[in-house]
């Protein structure tokens, strides 16, 4: 499995994130690019917000509100949509990284592809992944995380305000003013809009302060994110149907959940015999 380099690890303890370059090939970049405006067209989990509910706890519309490819989409659960989002849960060099990271007591925990419509009014937010609770935890350079998101850009975001990822650096390890009055936006200080072209990977860490920011570009921000996390926790946003399982590897089948033996209480907290053995395979 590739290593991240001394400057890469590095990179990582002190920023929260990584920059990888061109792991999707062009014709990758081209195929996901169809892909998401062909699922638009298709029913699937697309979030809407429940003002009387807590942050985070949608109800679901069965199509993206704008059909056009350009227009704003939030798909979850991309797994069933092909074989080629199946294979991008462990796809080198990203998800070697992510081993490399995180160890191999993982989990897939969520999939998702979001367009960021051009000339949007959605004036862009800073938040943490995990909700509430991961505002308050913090790691130190040597613990592992507990939570880790990988970004492919299916666009260019060459441009500030190109609906670009902004994160805090280093926000992971310090206490950062999420009640603050005016709150922290992508343009408060510290914040750093990311440009890359399509192709590159972002990899962050859950608990890194980080949002979208304006898109005032002439183009949509495509993007698909595949989330991680340790295999304590659970993962969320999608099913593992029989038609997903029949095109897994076992090892994408362990990412899913899969522990090779009926799950029981407690079965998360203690990891298989053979998870290093699964995880190093391909």
């Amino acid at each position: 499995m590739e290593k991240l380099t001394e400057q890469q690890r590095a990179s990582w303890n002190v920023d929260g994130y990584l920059k990888l370059e061109q792991v999707l090939t062009t014709d990758e970049v081209s195929f996901f690019n169809d892909e998401l405006d062909r699922i638009r067209q298709e029913p699937g989990w697309e979030p809407v917000r429940d003002p009387k509910m807590p942050i985070g706890h949608y109800g679901w519309l069965p199509h993206a509100d704008n059909l056009s490819p350009d227009g704003f989409m939030d798909r979850r659960d991309l797994l069933p949509y092909g074989k080629a989002f199946v294979d991008l849960v462990d796809r080198a060099p990203i998800f070697d990284l992510v081993v490399d990271i995180m160890g191999p007591n993982i989990l897939l925990s969520m999939t998702q592809a979001i367009v960021r419509a051009s000339r949007d009014k959605f004036p862009g937010y800073t938040h943490t992944d995990g909700g509430e609770g991961l505002r308050q935890i913090r790691v130190t350079e040597t613990s592992l995380p507990l939570a880790v998101k990988a970004m492919y850009l299916l666009t260019d975001v060459e441009e500030p305000d190109s609906g670009n990822l902004t994160v805090f650096p280093g926000s992971h390890m310090r206490p950062f003013p999420f009640d603050a009055n005016p709150p922290v936006t992508p343009y408060s200080p510290g914040a750093a809009q990311l440009n890359g072209k399509a192709g590159d990977c972002f990899l962050f860490s859950h608990a890194l302060w980080h949002g979208p920011s304006q898109n005032r570009s002439e183009n949509s921000r495509k993007t698909l994110l595949y989330n991680y996390c340790q295999l304590f926790l659970r993962q969320y946003d999608f099913e593992v149907t029989p038609k997903i399982k029949e095109q897994c590897t076992p090892r994408q089948l362990r990412l899913m959940g899969d522990l090779g033996y009926d799950f029981r209480p407690g079965s998360y907290f203690y990891v298989p015999l053979d998870q290093s053995e699964i995880i190093s395979s391909n």
